[in-house]
């Protein structure tokens, strides 16, 4: 078992790894969004075919691409990734319920402009800065960036992509010397407070201590006639790219040469459920846990666990089961004697004819219709080997094992004050400071899903390590014997994940010392 992992750019380093070498490659790579203003998420190498077709490159033929992507930029990846020449074989949804809201209150931001629409202004401002000679950028010089530069704001105001806030607003008229009056936030009736289950702040700067915020009701006309509008609905999934490398001749032809490109079934079945099934005996041909064989006379008895995986993944917690769960129906499945019997799909290959075949996933058994689908679980150093939990994205301790050694900081988003919504991921300390980490036990279930085992797993987007961190628990778990190639632009990252991922290897005691883990120095490596 080998890792390797390089602080590089990914299209540099994946020319450097030998063509059809690799097993699968399972990666969050940016969702172009400008998250958090990380310019990482604003490069466009999502969007590249490029990108894609080097990660054609190394895959074996046969070998599995799986990429995550946001809701509302993941079909630009998917067309990238078929672009490069990939073959797109389905799409699994990932939801949770922890998901928080980033929608803007219309009628709070009315109140805001004091019930003055401002929409008028961005033609009114190009021809204030013609009449008195000035550039956008004369006037941007006043409104730098987070970390100091000129923007395009001025050009944004004129084009009406959006509108200066209240105190922009102002600072213009001032600069401009415009003969308009100041505009002032209407002060909006509180009426009440909210609890919250994090530490928010009622402005910028004013920390809230207590966990509660304002609760206010519309002042102006127009503020009372959008009262309950917004601009986004609550996150609750995101998709997963399932994309496989083409190749030549049949599918088990490839498999016995390359050793990819079939998909892990029994290993990632959904669910514990362990059910007893008595098959039909004597002469007749009996189909049992997908093998043919023949009867000798009497009943055949097998043991079926978990169901066949879906292409939805649910995530959760005790606190938000009925939020991600909750609207599933009950069902109760019917029980049926058979004559014929198997647990995967009916197909015409078989002797029994289509009327006398039952399928082997229908158990009599009832509950939830959420049973059907897979609900990823996560394994703890401080928990009892194997024991799960369910978990909802990544845990303070999932994202922090590890790091101990590492100081707390803030996630650092590039401004210079926290950011003003209830959710304040620049707000909670934390050794782990990249933004979007995604849980182990959901990365183990991928990396088990497409990757044999002794594969060799590429991660070219691996930011804090999480997929790493996966193939070292399920080495550890499972004996895979994977080999993992972690490739990150940001050092700050690679430093977080060569100590998560070092931490995960060592997790299972008096391991063998072929288990151990190895960093070698090669072109970067950190």
């Amino acid at each position: 078992m080998k890792v390797d992992i390089y602080n590089a750019d990914c299209l540099e380093q994946l020319e450097k790894i030998e063509e059809n070498s690799i097993d699968s490659i399972v990666t969050d790579p940016p969702y172009e969004l400008n998250f958090m203003g990380k310019g990482w998420d604003n490069a466009g190498v999502s969007f590249n075919k490029n990108t894609w077709e080097k990660c054609l490159k190394v895959l074996k033929p046969g070998g599995y691409l799986l990429a995550f992507g946001g809701s509302r930029t993941y079909h630009r990846i998917a067309c990238a990734i078929e672009d490069a020449g990939f073959e797109i074989r389905d799409t699994i949804m990932w939801l949770y319920g922890s998901g928080f809201p980033k929608s803007m209150d219309i009628s709070k931001q009315i109140d805001k402009r004091g019930g003055e629409s401002t929409s008028w202004f961005g033609e009114y401002l190009k021809n204030a800065l013609k009449e008195k000679n000035m550039t956008y950028s004369d006037l941007a010089k006043h409104f730098l960036s987070k970390t100091g530069g000129i923007t395009g704001c001025v050009h944004n105001w004129v084009e009406g992509k959006n509108m200066p806030t209240i105190e922009q607003f102002n600072k213009i008229c001032k600069i401009l010397d415009l003969p308009f009056k100041k505009m002032e936030e209407a002060e909006r009736e509180i009426i009440g407070t909210q609890l919250t289950n994090k530490t928010i702040y009622q402005k910028i700067g004013d920390k809230n201590e207590s966990g509660e915020i304002n609760i206010t009701i519309p002042e102006t006309d127009l503020a009372k006639q959008w009262q309950g509008w917004g601009t986004a609905l609550k996150p609750s999934f995101e998709p997963i790219i399932i994309a496989r490398k083409p190749f030549k001749g049949s599918l088990v032809d490839n498999v016995m040469q390359y050793g990819v490109g079939g998909i892990n079934i029994d290993e990632c079945r959904v669910g514990n459920e362990e059910r007893t099934y008595k098959g039909a005996g004597g002469s007749d041909i009996t189909v049992a846990k997908g093998a043919i064989g023949t009867g000798a006379g009497k009943d055949l008895e097998f043991t079926v666990n978990g169901r066949f995986p879906a292409n939805t993944i649910l995530t959760y917690d005790e606190t938000d089961f009925d939020e991600v769960c909750g609207g599933f129906p009950n069902t109760k499945s019917q029980k049926r004697s058979a004559k014929y019997n198997k647990d995967t799909e009916y197909t015409n290959t078989y002797t029994p004819v289509k009327s006398d075949y039952r399928d082997n996933n229908t158990y009599g058994d009832s509950g939830s219709a959420a049973r059907y689908f897979m609900n990823c679980k996560y394994t703890g150093k401080d928990e009892e080997f194997r024991r799960y939990i369910y978990t909802p994205k990544a845990s303070k301790r999932d994202r922090d094992e590890g790091l101990e050694d590492f100081e707390e900081s803030k996630v650092n988003d590039g401004r210079k004050k926290d950011i003003d919504n209830a959710f304040q991921r620049g707000v909670t300390l934390r050794h782990n400071t990249h933004p979007t980490v995604k849980p182990t036990s959901l990365m183990q279930y991928l990396v088990r899903l497409v990757t044999p085992k002794g594969g060799i797993i590429v991660d070219p987007f691996m930011g804090s390590g999480s997929t790493g961190k996966a193939v070292m628990f399920e080495n550890n778990e499972r004996q895979a014997n994977y080999s993992f190639i972690g490739i990150e632009k940001e050092k700050e990252y690679c430093d977080i994940a060569k100590a998560r991922i070092a931490w995960a290897s060592e997790y299972k005691e008096n391991k063998e010392d072929d288990n151990q883990i190895h960093f070698e120095d090669l072109g970067g490596l950190i």
